[in-house]
């Protein structure tokens, strides 16, 4: 059985960078619950790892705001929950989004940086 990072497209930076995830459907009656505070553990052009005190379910639409060093303003990026399982340790989750195409994202440039 092949592994996933045997499938991926590119290569993931180890990056701990600060990033906050906005649910983008605001399903949870909480709205404190619909945005998560997070940092990344590996990015690529196409996505990211992070590891958060909430879960997201695979799935969900979200918007990501991310803070790269060295790179000024932040990053608002459009993307889709993959997956979600809990980390080692006490109370946190890794998830794994993919980044997606989106009008007024930037994702094109995201793209071009991490290519």
């Amino acid at each position: 059985m092949s592994r996933p990072e045997d499938r991926r497209k590119y290569p993931r930076l180890r990056r701990e960078e600060r990033a906050v995830i906005h649910r983008l459907d605001g399903g949870d009656e909480d709205p404190a619950n619909n945005v998560l505070y997070c940092k990344t553990v590996d990015i690529s052009p196409t996505g990211l790892q992070a590891r958060a005190k909430q879960e997201l379910h695979p799935g969900e639409q979200v918007d990501v705001v991310i803070n790269v060093e060295g790179y000024g303003d932040s990053f608002h990026l459009r993307g889709e929950a993959r997956w979600c399982r809990p980390a080692e340790g006490a109370g946190e989750y890794l998830l794994g989004v993919e980044l997606l195409s989106s009008d007024g994202s930037d994702f094109a440039f995201w793209r071009r940086i991490f290519n």
